[in-house]
């Protein structure tokens, strides 16, 4: 698996350092380490087992992480649940997986924003983007 990094002098968003991982026995990560700065986009490529998916899911704290450091916005990510990743504003949206095929537009944007309180605020959001999608504002309602 390679990372497409360069992280120059910006601010290091989110940092995972010498990352390892465990299925049993099976060791799926061997120190993985990447950064990524405020406003870079990194991707992450490799064959099918290389072990995207499981440093994705050892950010979220989906899979227990044995051994390396996570750190996002300065917060130590494997101290953390994944519940507590989620609202420090880290998810992670399955492709592929029909994972959200039942649920409406309106609902899909609304599950987005589901850490949030502000139900005016929320409304108002996703009112920006029917203006920035009017089509969508029309299928609102469309699984």
């Amino acid at each position: 698996m390679s990372a497409t990094n360069a992280v120059a002098t910006s601010t290091v968003l989110l940092s995972v350092e010498d990352l390892e991982v465990s299925y049993g026995g099976i060791q799926a990560l061997q120190g993985i380490s990447f950064h990524v700065a405020v406003g870079e986009v990194v991707s992450l490529i490799g064959a099918n087992g290389a072990g995207k998916s499981t440093t994705l899911r050892a950010i979220s704290r989906i899979v227990k992480a044995k051994a390396g450091r996570i750190s996002y916005d300065g917060d130590d990510l494997l101290a953390l649940r994944p519940e507590q990743v989620v609202r420090r504003g880290l998810a992670q949206s399955p492709e592929g997986r029909r994972v959200l095929t039942r649920l409406s537009i309106q609902d899909n944007l609304e599950l987005g924003a589901y850490v949030r309180k502000d139900k005016a605020a929320i409304s108002a959001d996703i009112e920006e983007q029917f203006a920035l999608f009017p089509r969508l504002k029309e299928r609102r309602t469309q699984l």
